[in-house]
């Protein structure tokens, strides 16, 4: 655990104080009956909210992407040339990560929707990972998209072509939250560097997209935040008993940024 939360309140008698989180299995091993749902967690000296999903058997954390559609959060292989078939697209609406480096599982699809099918050589392809653009016509005719708009995570990393004759292109915004991606060759791809090896169909057990807190670090609209603690401001939570249900409050600095349930679950932001 990157940071501690001390209570800064007293408890009342009849409700107890919830320790803070590193990881969704962290959650479970303190409340082994806690369900799927957006927890905070503080690790590496992160503040970020989480979806912790499997909860019941092998927890895992998400990100939810508020930028979702065919036309967002999706990765692509071009048919054409070498490779017959129709486009294989795959589409995210949440991206796996580890708590502790905000390092995006692009393998992992289990929040992710796929179309499509080719061939490449002797394998049939009908997927493809986070972060990538690939064909096998002689053009950059790969596309790919990531947008991280309206969620307080950035892009921290670089993209880099790979494969036989390839070429392609990065467009990265200002803000380091959206990525055009175009890439192919023959056969050829663009991924985060070092580029991968014949991405398609992947696994999850692919860490490869680094992430950091945006510079606003907080999205209050869509549900989550992510603060980088190193301002030497603290953090600190405060138990409330608004009624019969229990409360706690967690402030950054003099700023009060979330409220979680008895059970640990975000409440709300503020």
């Amino acid at each position: 655990m990157g940071a501690a939360l001390p209570v800064v309140a007293q408890v009342p008698a009849h409700a107890s104080a919830l320790p803070v989180f590193s990881s969704c299995q962290d959650v479970r091993r303190t409340n082994p009956i806690a369900r799927d749902g957006t927890y905070l967690l503080i690790n590496n000296g992160n503040v970020f909210t989480a979806y912790c999903h499997n909860m019941a058997t092998t927890p895992r954390e998400y990100i939810t992407l508020a930028r979702t559609g065919q036309d967002a959060n999706f990765s692509q292989y071009t048919a054409g040339g070498a490779s017959p078939g129709t486009n294989v697209r795959t589409t995210f609406t949440r991206l796996r990560v580890d708590p502790r480096t905000l390092t995006v599982d692009v393998g992992d699809l289990t929040f992710a929707s796929s179309t499509g099918s080719l061939r490449h050589g002797s394998t049939t392809v009908t997927s493809m990972p986070y972060g990538t653009a690939m064909a096998c016509n002689g053009r950059a005719d790969g596309r790919g998209n990531i947008d991280l708009r309206d969620t307080p995570f950035r892009v921290n990393d670089t993209f880099v072509t790979g494969g036989n004759g390839s070429s392609g292109s990065a467009s990265v915004s200002a803000r380091n939250q959206v990525v055009n991606l175009l890439g192919g060759g023959y056969c050829g791809w663009i991924t985060s560097a070092p580029a991968m090896y014949n991405p398609f169909n992947p696994r999850p057990g692919t860490p490869h997209i680094e992430l950091r807190c945006a510079r606003n670090g907080m999205i209050f609209s869509g549900d989550q935040i992510c603060v980088r603690l190193n301002n030497g401001a603290p953090v600190t939570t405060q138990v409330r008993q608004p009624g019969n249900q229990g409360r706690v409050i967690v402030q950054y600095g003099d700023r009060a940024v979330a409220v979680l349930g008895p059970d640990g679950q975000v409440r709300s932001l503020r």
